[in-house]
């Protein structure tokens, strides 16, 4: 009813209703399903997709001129020594010429598809602020205004009217994720499917989704030997790394390398002759609305010498002095501050650019060696104390423990990466890898990407409520992740371990508790741990796998 429909340069006027259209105009080459749910249960927002299949042929042709294309910008790039851009455009490539063998082979194909938005708000200054929202919350993917378009791209979202200039070249499977397939009875915007209750009805966890329904993001799960521990925790990975979170494992066991690998995800075992790989002591710059940017440099002063502590407790049932732990703390800031590494100056991390170095001239700013553990041992040596010294020299290169005495040189850019440290020999080990491990997660994963919904799952966590120091560690690290949108699963076949005072404090963390099947004993304990009443901890007890 043309009459009722008003257009104007950004927007429509339909009765009274303001309406505006918007354009998807940049995709990413890979997406996850339900790519478009955190927009299309906004109410007053609407999303349409079109998508026109390409026969093979078609396909073929694209592809290749696209590969052809990306071929001749990777020889400039490498004729002009453009290395970051060589990287990107070489994953590119690899990318296209996968997808060019698939088609060929009839395993996939593309399609030209092309996606609007539509929202409509009471007021011009309410459908200014949800367009804005609804760009904030797509981020790589980028919806423009259709200026003097509005019309056209109304018709747009009406099956078989009409179709826009901005298109895009997807896979089957990205266009069968990008199509926003709603099943009203049983979609979440942002939960996963966990199974049916005992009505039959489909439950849906979402560790993240807040106040009042969770105060917390944090879970903890356990069962008896082959109850289906490792079973739901794999499900709940796979099914979060789905929807486009990201998820990091502690392994213990080395029960998760066949779930990384089918999800493509980065799988990472460690031994005692492994090159180093993660830095405990690295540090990054961080944000506080109140404070501003700042190096945490207090906070990774109490991290390392509390794993000096629990190290030393372990090893000889000893604990840390006072003085000790005094002396410790100076080693480690002086370690930073050799370095010019200081708390206010958020930029200290970084050696300035444009320097000329034996490799050449670095045009960027980058990251400066941080201290390690055979640097600190170095500094607790010429402080003379001899008792922390030689805790320390356990953990340098050439000791049992020396896999973390070096510079990083891995990153997190997966969607999964899973750390299997079930070869390390004894318990010992692996709480120290556990324990060191979770340190470098909080500096280099969890605090860098505040937006980004992370888990950090943790299997067999008992290990590291053997003594109080990992275990206050457990406790702090869940209280400070979920300021940093970080669920921290923790797993554990045994829980007797979390009885004391300060494993009763982590458990109050996790607001979500997850109980499999117990033997009858361990049922009633768990049962008086958590205040259930007699007759659910007896049916504990009969729960099937």
């Amino acid at each position: 009813m043309p009459d009722r429909v008003t257009e104007r340069e950004d927007h429509m006027v339909i009765n009274e209703k303001y309406c505006r259209v918007l354009a998807v105009d940049m995709l990413p080459e890979q997406v996850y399903f339900g790519w478009f749910n955190s927009i299309s249960h906004m109410p007053g927002v609407a999303v349409s997709i079109t998508v026109h299949p390409y026969t093979y042929e078609e396909a073929s042709k694209r592809v290749a001129k696209q590969q052809t294309q990306l071929g001749s910008e990777l020889l400039m790039a490498e004729k002009r020594g453009e290395t970051r851009r060589i990287d990107a455009l070489s994953l590119k490539y690899g990318f296209y010429r996968q997808l060019m063998t698939d088609i060929n082979l009839h395993r996939t194909n593309i399609a030209a598809l092309s996606a609007v938005i539509a929202v409509s708000a009471s007021s011009l200054e309410e459908l200014n602020t949800k367009c804005k929202a609804i760009q904030d919350r797509l981020g790589a993917t980028k919806a423009t205004t259709m200026y003097l378009r509005q019309i056209e791209g109304l018709k747009t979202l009406l099956p078989g009217t009409g179709v826009i200039d901005e298109y895009h070249d997807v896979t089957v499977a990205n266009a069968a994720c990008l199509s926003p397939l709603i099943g009203v009875n049983i979609s979440h915007p942002s939960g996963v499917y966990f199974g049916r209750n005992v009505t039959g009805s489909p439950c849906f966890l979402d560790l993240f989704i807040g106040q009042p329904r969770l105060f917390g993001p944090h879970m903890f799960i356990t069962g008896t030997t082959r109850s289906g521990k490792s079973y739901s925790v794999k499900g709940l990975i796979a099914r979060s790394v789905a929807i486009g979170r990201k998820v990091v494992v502690i392994d213990p066991e080395g029960e998760y390398k066949t779930l990384s690998r089918a999800l493509d995800g980065t799988y990472i075992r460690f031994h005692a002759n492994m090159d180093t790989m993660f830095n405990p002591f690295d540090v990054h710059p961080t944000h506080d609305d109140e404070l501003g940017s700042f190096i945490d440099i207090p906070g990774k002063i109490d991290d390392i010498v509390s794993l000096l502590a629990a190290m030393m407790e372990a090893q000889s049932g000893e604990k840390m002095t006072a003085e000790e732990r005094s002396i410790a703390g100076q080693a480690v800031r002086q370690e930073y501050k050799s370095r010019g590494i200081t708390d206010h100056d958020p930029e200290s991390v970084y050696l300035p650019g444009n320097r000329t170095t034996e490799e050449g001239v670095i045009v960027g700013k980058s990251y400066k060696e941080m201290p390690t553990f055979s640097s600190l041992s170095e500094q607790l040596k010429s402080m003379g104390a001899t008792r922390l010294y030689n805790i320390v020299r356990d953990f340098c290169k050439g000791a049992p423990l020396g896999f973390f005495d070096g510079q990083t040189k891995a990153g997190l850019d997966s969607h999964l990466v899973v750390f299997d440290i079930s070869s390390l020999l004894n318990d010992y080990s692996k709480m120290f890898a556990m324990y060191v491990m979770l340190m470098w997660l909080w500096e280099s994963y969890v605090r860098l990407d505040r937006q980004q919904q992370k888990h950090v799952v943790v299997d067999e966590s008992w290990l590291l409520m053997l003594f109080p120091y990992t275990a206050k560690f457990m406790s702090s690290l869940a209280r400070r992740g979920a300021k940093y949108n970080t669920s921290l699963i923790s797993a554990s076949q045994s829980f007797r371990e979390f009885s004391s005072e300060e494993g009763q404090v982590f458990l109050g963390q996790c607001n979500t508790k997850f109980f499999l099947r117990m033997e009858p004993t361990d049922a009633k304990i768990l049962g008086e741990l958590f205040g259930l009443s007699p007759q659910l901890s007896e049916r504990i007890s009969t729960f099937q796998q």
